[in-house]
């Protein structure tokens, strides 16, 4: 019927953790889902790319632009620091719970709800406007710091979700194997203090257009070659015996 997906095809284009990712989050336990690749590539940007990867890129390029990548944690905090702090320390009762009841896409969501989260903070803390008062420096390296920390938890969440992915989102923001125990989550504001180095883009975006344009480019060669192989055995078949 022409229907069929293939996995091989899938990792190839989007590589196995993506593949991982839009699975456990789009097919419930027990149910039935489905997939196309104009979902996964919607999935891949909304999620991957513009969420998760973005808050990554971003909290390291202000760490690094700012405080040359080391930051400490900082005694100037303000409310909306404790609604991220408070949020980040109940997604893993949450997930724990979900998780207990086979709901792993919705474990998933608290994870991902998170990571939205830091970014909403991101815009509403404004660090940017901050560095430009060198009196709000220690305002500045809190909003920071939080922010590492924040998605210390997304990444220790992640890592049964992503096996390939968190270790280079760890490498980046200088975490070790120590701070991304579910026991480190206890307590926010594990980090003594936050040393990150720039690396590779987490989940550069997908141009969808193009994308499924080679998609059904390939697809078609495919096909063409798949009957070109039956239309060559049937030949064969039909020859006169000898």
């Amino acid at each position: 019927r022409g229907n069929v997906i293939y996995a091989d095809d899938l990792t190839e284009i989007f590589g196995v953790d993506a593949v991982r990712y839009y699975l456990l989050s789009e097919m419930p336990h027990a149910h039935d889902g489905s997939i196309t690749y104009e979902a996964m590539i919607d999935r891949f940007n909304t999620d991957l790319a513009n969420t998760l990867g973005n808050l990554v890129n971003r909290t390291i390029a202000m760490n690094n632009k700012y405080f040359g990548g080391v930051i400490q944690p900082s005694d100037v905090t303000e409310e909306i620091d404790n609604e991220l702090i408070t949020m980040a320390l109940d997604t893993l009762p949450q997930v724990t719970k979900l998780l207990d009841t086979y709901k792993v896409s919705d474990a998933i969501s608290k994870v991902m709800d998170l990571a939205k989260r830091c970014n909403k903070y991101i815009d509403e803390t404004q660090p940017w406007v901050l560095a430009k008062d060198e009196a709000n420096k220690p305002r500045l390296a809190a909003v920071l710091y939080n922010l590492v920390e924040a998605l210390r938890f997304v990444t220790t969440l992640l890592q049964a979700y992503l096996p390939n992915t968190t270790p280079k989102i760890a490498a980046q923001l200088g975490y070790t194997a120590e701070d991304l125990t579910y026991e480190s989550l206890a307590k926010f504001g594990h980090l003594a203090e936050v040393k990150v180095q720039k690396g590779e883009v987490i989940f550069p975006r997908i141009d969808a257009a193009k994308e499924l344009a080679a998609i059904a480019k390939e697809e078609a060669e495919k096909k063409a070659a798949r009957e070109a192989a039956k239309a060559k055995e049937e030949a064969k078949a039909e020859e006169p015996v000898q």
